[in-house]
Formats: structure tokens, sequence, C-alpha cells
């Protein structure tokens, strides 16, 4: 094969979810689970240059500049230095080319928008690209989550890795349960994704709506994680039953953005967000409380956390004209507002 120097870039969308945490998938196997999420304009980048000697340099700028320097393909290893990204590199044959990766987040690590699994996503798009596989969506997520497994240990779930890869814009995901378990092996219709498809109107007055920001607390999202898998594990009633309805919620909220009928959506959110609680004292915090009480003062009809919770991103639906009072005084409290716009692209390759 002839060694040449090309270069694909990838920018992939961060989401937040307005229904989480019900994508742990032996909780889907059993009784299904659903999601409802938006892609939004906060964004993974990633490059990759093929290279015409067998080095593979893994850069990381976010993570403190962190650089790894391996010497060829054989000696990639998922356990040692991002090593994810070496997983990910290691399941792709360039013809013994080496290739120089470059990844960065536009939001910090623990905000509880997806980044991992959309950083996953980002390298497996880029590097298909370079080895022209031409994978499908649901084969890059369906690999974002083996490479996680290998890498990082962790077996939760599915949202993040298949909202950047399945197009932009707000979306209602669903992982059918088995539903012939008595057949060896059981059949499973596994993971559809639907677009919400909504008029231009009603995607600037979710913009309007709601209020995004950063808590200031960053915190590792296993223990909750953790806590779900062992309660579904052990069939905790408190746990099952919060997550099956959660499932209903998004399946309101879904009818809710369908009909038109934005005013319900805060309150939903909120439901959401007194079911999540449910699943682990470490979800929510004095700060996060504090947060939701101001922001409801303020004008908000409902709010939760982002991702599994316990910190990170919090998102607030504010009543009509009341978006800037809550604005101001999460501002006042020390909260960190970003804009936000939904994105309706999902990842781009060039």
């Amino acid at each position: 094969m002839r060694h040449h120097i090309q270069m694909i870039q990838a920018r992939s969308p961060l989401r937040i979810d307005f229904v989480g945490m019900t994508d742990y998938v032996p909780a889907c196997q059993r009784f299904g689970g659903a999601i409802v999420n938006a892609t939004i304009n906060k964004y993974i980048y990633a490059t990759a240059i093929r290279r015409t000697d067998r080095r593979i340099i893994i850069h990381a700028p976010d993570q403190d500049d962190l650089r790894v320097e391996i010497a060829s393909h054989a000696e990639l290893d998922p356990r040692g230095k991002l090593g994810l990204a070496q997983e990910i590199i290691r399941r792709f044959d360039l013809g013994g080319s080496g290739v120089e990766l470059t990844t960065y987040s536009e939001m910090p690590a623990g905000a509880g928008l997806g980044s991992s699994s959309t950083i996953a996503t980002s390298i497996i798009a880029v590097m298909d690209a370079l080895a022209g596989r031409q994978l499908s969506a649901y084969e890059m997520a369906e690999l974002a989550r083996d490479c996680e497994t290998v890498a990082l240990n962790t077996t939760y779930g599915w949202q993040d890795q298949y909202s950047p890869v399945t197009g932009g814009g707000v979306k209602y995901m669903k992982y059918w349960p088995t539903c012939e378990a008595d057949q060896t092996p059981p059949i499973c219709r596994g993971i559809e994704v639907d677009a919400i498809r909504m008029a231009p109107a009603d995607i600037a007055e979710i913009e309007k709506s709601l209020v995004v920001c950063f808590s200031g607390i960053s915190r590792p999202a296993k223990s909750i994680l953790d806590a779900v898998a062992e309660g579904v594990r052990e069939d905790k009633p408190e746990v099952v039953g919060a997550l099956q309805a959660m499932n209903d919620c998004a399946a309101e909220l879904r009818l809710s953005l369908l009909e038109r009928r934005l005013t319900d959506i805060g309150p939903l959110i909120d439901q959401v967000w007194t079911l999540h609680k449910r699943l682990h004292p470490d979800v929510t915090n004095d700060r996060i409380e504090e947060l939701c009480a101001i922001a409801k003062k303020a004008g908000a009809t409902g709010g939760r956390v982002c991702g599994a919770g316990g910190g990170g991103t919090m998102m607030f639906w504010c009543a009509p004209n009341l978006e800037h009072a809550v604005r101001k005084a999460l501002r006042e409290a020390d909260a960190r507002i970003f804009d936000f716009s939904v994105d309706m692209h999902g990842i781009i390759l060039w």
C-alpha cells in the first residue's frame, strides 16, 4: 500500500436529556427503556491524520495536554493512558500506517452531557473514514459500547453512543424489551431511534424556554450507575419502579412535543427528576437542591440534572418570559449559565 498523508475531522454534538438513566441494558431487556434527548451545539472534535510511519500518537489537549506515543499498532493497550482511544484504534486496519489522533471537548469532564461516549463515536467515525470501512450508525454505536466495555470496564447504557451518530435534533429513543423470552436464544427487538419532527418555531421555543447551567460540581457517575445496576439485579422495587415510571414520562414527553403542548414539558421534567432521585441518594445534594429552589422561585416550572446526577449540568424549563429572571437568579448563585441551541445535524465529518 502506498503511504500518504490523509486528514479526517469530526464534530460531534453532546446532548441534554429530558429523560435519561433508563438505558441500563439488563433493565431494558426486562421491561424496556425510553429516552428523550436533544443534541446541542456543544461539541467533541476529533482529527485523525494518517502517518507515513507506523507510529501512533494520541493527543488530548483538554486533559492537561496529555500526549501518548506508541511505536506500532501491535503495542496498543486499552489499559494504558487514553486507553479508550487506543482500543478503538486497535480495531481498525490502516494497512501498516500509523495515525495521529487529536480529540477535545468544549465542555468539562463530568458535565453529564455524554462526553465519554461521544468521544468514542467521534474517534470511531474518523478511523472508519480513514480505513474506508463505511460502518453504519448502528455499527458505530455498538462498536463504541464494546470498546468502552474493554477499555473502561463500563457496560451501563446506550443512549450516548447512539445519540450523535443517528442525526441531530430532539429524539425519542427506545430499547424494546426481550419479547419472546421462551425462545432460545430470546428474540430482542433492540434499539429504535425516532426523530421528533418539530417546526422551527417549536425548536426556537425550546431554546428560549430552557435555561442550562453547570452546577459547579463535577462528579463521576460510576457510584450511581453501579447502584442502579445493583437495584435492577436485586429487583429492588424503588429502583425498578422509578425506571419504569421514567419510561412512561419519556412516552408522555414525546407526545407533548409532537402535539406542541410545550407548557407541559416543565412539570414532566420535574416528575422525571423526582423519580430520578429515587434511584440513589447521591443523585442529588444540597447544592443541587439549592439551585433547583432558586430556579423555581424565579420562574422555572421544572428542572433536573442531566446524566446520572450528583453534579454536572442542570436544565430548567421556564414559564413564558421568565427565563431571563431564572438566568439572573442562577448567575447570582454562582451557577455557570451557558447558551445553547439544538444541533440539527449530528456528527459531521470533513
